[in-house]
């Protein structure tokens, strides 16, 4: 899914959560829509996106796969950004680590939304067997009351393949300016996720919000996108051709 405008600013890639689609990030991308360009795309699973048949098809590195997929199909030379809403944010960061390793180009900047680096830190499903897990992940899909959710065995195989995953010690690598946004009463990823990103991340601004939970692109819309315009234009500006 892509929002294009004539925008002289940003492009945003931005990615969704384990439950989500790109349907998770439609009200800001339509609510900043006149000064940036934003994808939105469906990784693996969600959508109309590549199905895998087992665990392994979900771990964090074929996220990244698809995230690099949208990367490389901007055209040349474009400034971009990326953004990740709860485990966006993972994706995000992981992809981020991978284009250092290969030494390719980098986001003008990040985006990271009710997320955290240390997936092994939070208790999003506690169930240890399959039937268990579907039924939480069915229970948590209309409490985060989702425009539009993955399937339930592919959030169970995302969940399985990722739980135990930990960015944290790495986190100072991403020498690139970072927005973080959070809800305080978030009760999914807990604020102390964005104090530990914004102690690890060099160039790490944190914007908490006090009444907000877990679901803030639609509860918070309007705040979300007023925050982020400005923070794109200045961080992408400076190299747009």
């Amino acid at each position: 899914m892509s929002i294009a405008c004539d925008s002289k600013q940003a492009t945003i890639i931005a990615v969704h959560g384990i439950q989500g689609t790109h349907r998770s990030w439609l009200p800001v991308a339509q609510a900043s829509s006149n000064l940036m360009s934003w994808h939105t795309p469906d990784l693996r699973g969600r959508g109309d996106a590549f199905r895998g048949s087992s665990q392994k098809d979900y771990r964090l590195d074929g996220f990244v796969q698809d995230l690099r997929a949208s990367i490389q199909a901007l055209p040349a030379h474009t400034p971009y950004v990326l953004a990740g809403w709860s485990l966006g944010v993972s994706v995000v960061l992981q992809t981020c680590l991978t284009l250092l390793d290969e030494q390719a180009p980098l986001p003008q900047a990040l985006l990271l939304l009710s997320g955290t680096a240390s997936l092994n830190r939070t208790q999003w499903f506690k169930a240890q067997n399959t039937t268990a897990l579907l039924q939480e992940i069915a229970e948590r899909e209309q409490r985060l009351g989702l425009l539009e959710a993955a399937g339930h065995q592919d959030v169970a195989w995302t969940w399985l393949a990722n739980r135990h995953h930990d960015l944290y010690a790495q986190l100072p690598r991403i020498y690139i300016p970072s927005l973080i946004i959070h809800g305080e009463q978030d009760q999914d990823c807990p604020i102390e996720h964005a104090h530990r990103l914004a102690q690890a991340l060099p160039q790490a601004t944190l914007h908490s919000l006090p009444d907000a939970g877990h679901s803030i692109l639609g509860s918070h819309t309007e705040l979300i996108a007023s925050l982020i315009e400005p923070f794109c234009s200045l961080h992408t500006a400076r190299t747009a051709v």
